[in-house]
């Protein structure tokens, strides 16, 4: 396949020379890795990682002790009748995190 057409883009020095860097250590070039990014978007139609915005840090749970804590926590509320009704705690994830239900 023949290289006849170029793509001019700008980025954040600090992101460009990170990844220069990175692509080094791998023995690839920039247009190298931005010819792989292109040719996987052609083969899958998609681009080829998962685009999301991270969860709320306060929401993720890291490993099961956390889990178990939370669970704990949200067990004692129960006992000490600190709840409300589920459209009110729709309507605070929705303020809250933008979650739309």
């Amino acid at each position: 396949m023949s290289r006849n057409e170029t793509i001019h883009i700008r980025v954040n020095s600090d992101v460009k020379d990170n990844a220069e860097k990175t692509l080094d250590l791998l023995g690839i070039t920039m247009s190298e890795a931005i010819n792989m990014f292109l040719c996987q978007v052609g083969f899958t139609g998609a681009i080829p990682f998962e685009v999301k915005l991270p969860a709320p840090t306060n929401v993720v749970v890291t490993n099961e002790l956390e889990l178990m804590a939370k669970l704990e926590k949200s067990q004692k509320d129960v006992s000490h009748n600190k709840t409300a009704p589920i459209e009110e705690m729709y309507s605070r994830l929705e303020a809250k995190y933008g979650i739309q239900t």
